[in-house]
């Protein structure tokens, strides 16, 4: 979506920084920030990296947004029960890149078992995988949580003000949260992924298992086809009390984030968690 009202954004004096992945146009912000492979290398490595690719991006504006979905890490790591273990590393060479605090962080999280299905499904798209259930131990039992990363990001951006939003809001919303006060009479909608079905998931499964491979377009193209068919039941995921400890998990995380310094949680997601 940003990347769509890039042209809006130049005209209201904001420079924007995004990645740009999965075919999205104008991307020119991707680069190395930390891994948990480079715990013991010079952070300084990083920091020249990131100011590289930013200042591409950076054309002197009033304001400098920039959208880095991994900028919390990468979600393959979700798959092993590690929570974004280098959230607070990369943070802090992001901060570092751009010589000044943050001034508004603004966040979406996810309840832990819909970010654990939602990370499989997405590398089950990419490469020959494990049945979930491989999986789930791991997942039940990940180390930190939103709380952690949360705290991590806000203190290693410096950022003078944190939004946390537990449900994802509409683009108009979202430009509020990001730039308060800025104002399009007309944003440009992004175009909409295809559902990610369990029939979708199954058919390129079976096309990893047979050794094949997919030419440019094809997935997305399998995607919108079963997305108009009738459906397989939905994989679960989780159930029983490991289901029931995740949610609860989660809940305890937001009302312990809500009580953090300079943070606000957006959503009606907590009484809803709550009372199931």
């Amino acid at each position: 979506m940003l990347g769509a009202n890039r042209q809006a954004l130049t005209e209201a004096g904001v420079d924007l920084a995004y990645p740009g992945r999965g075919g999205a146009e104008g991307g020119r912000f991707d680069c190395a920030f930390p891994e948990p492979r480079h715990q013991f290398s010079d952070i300084c490595d990083h920091v020249a990296a990131i100011g590289g690719a930013l200042a591409s991006s950076y054309r002197g504006a009033e304001r400098f947004l920039i959208s880095e979905h991994d900028l919390a890490g990468r979600m393959a790591g979700l798959l092993g029960g590690r929570f974004y273990p280098t959230a607070r590393q990369r943070a802090e060479a992001l901060r570092a890149a751009l010589g000044r605090p943050v001034d508004r962080l603004v966040m979406v999280v996810k309840p832990y078992d819909t970010l654990f299905v939602a990370a499989w499904r997405r590398f089950a798209l990419d490469r020959q995988m494990e049945p979930f259930a491989d999986y789930a131990p791991a997942m039940m039992n990940f180390s930190g949580g939103w709380t952690e990363v949360v705290e991590a990001l806000r203190d290693g951006l410096e950022a003078r003000h944190v939004t946390i939003l537990a449900e994802r809001p509409a683009p108009q919303e979202l430009l509020a949260h990001l730039l308060p006060g800025f104002r399009a009479p007309h944003l440009v909608q992004a175009a909409r992924m295809p559902e990610i079905t369990e029939s979708a998931i199954a058919m390129v499964q079976r096309h990893y298992r047979q050794g094949g491979r997919f030419a440019p377009g094809q997935r997305d193209r399998i995607l919108a086809f079963h997305a108009r068919q009738p459906q397989l039941p939905r994989e679960a995921g989780f159930a029983g009390l490991p289901l029931a400890d995740l949610r609860g998990r989660f809940v305890a995380d937001l009302d312990t984030i809500a009580q953090m310094r300079g943070v606000d949680v957006v959503g009606n997601l907590v009484p809803a968690m709550a009372a199931e």
